[in-house]
């Protein structure tokens, strides 16, 4: 199916930059941790929690279409929404969809948690995070077991993000393009977008201040 309307953009270089260094990020958490690198294990993961500190930040104060407000609607929405996608009748919104919406939220939340249990992990020889001694031994081991785990279920949300944007695909309406170039067709209003470069100068900002803490 077409879709129709006008090509308008619809993210900001924040949003654009935040998804793909997400990417990188998680690529690089779980290569370092393969291999034993965990001092850059470690740097990777605190630029993680700038990133999503800023998000957050943004989610708030960004960009319209990028605010928690805007994009999140009642969960007994998201079946009605899922069904449209299927039969080829959803029109391209200039924000997330219903079912979008709250993948970010799911997203972000266990991004969150990953980060911060990691903060706390210890494999009690070579390396330990920087506020692990906040914890008891029973403390750490059950942080550090958790913060293990917890990354496969990481990679069974991203398995099913990636099935739902080629779902989204086949049903007529590409999702991978906007995130790249920011531009999507639909007959919606552009939004309201903030410079993207004010949000990559605070995670940078940040991302240094968490360095010189942790």
């Amino acid at each position: 199916m077409n879709q129709k309307g006008n090509s308008i953009k619809v993210w900001d270089s924040f949003i654009r930059v935040f998804h793909g260094l997400l990417i990188i990020f998680l690529g690089g958490l779980w290569w370092t941790a393969e291999n034993g690198r965990m001092e850059l294990h470690k740097d990777i993961g605190i630029a993680l929690l700038a990133l999503l500190i800023v998000r957050i930040g943004w989610g708030i104060f960004g960009s319209e279409n990028a605010r928690f407000r805007t994009f999140l609607r009642s969960p007994s929405t998201i079946l009605k929404h899922l069904c449209t996608v299927y039969k080829g009748k959803y029109q391209a919104e200039n924000t997330h969809s219903a079912a979008g919406g709250w993948a970010v939220i799911v997203m972000l939340g266990i991004l969150i948690s990953q980060v911060l249990t990691g903060l706390f992990s210890t494999d009690g020889i070579l390396f330990s995070g920087p506020l692990s001694s906040w914890l008891s031994s029973d403390g750490q081991k059950a942080v550090t077991s958790w913060h293990k785990s917890q990354f496969d279920v990481i990679l069974i949300v991203v398995a099913v993000h990636i099935l739902a944007v080629l779902f989204y695909r086949v049903r007529g309406t590409p999702l991978i393009a906007s995130m790249v170039h920011g531009y999507r067709i639909t007959s919606q209003q552009t939004p309201n977008l903030k410079p993207g470069w004010q949000g990559l100068i605070l995670a940078i900002a940040v991302w240094l201040i968490l360095m010189l803490l942790l």
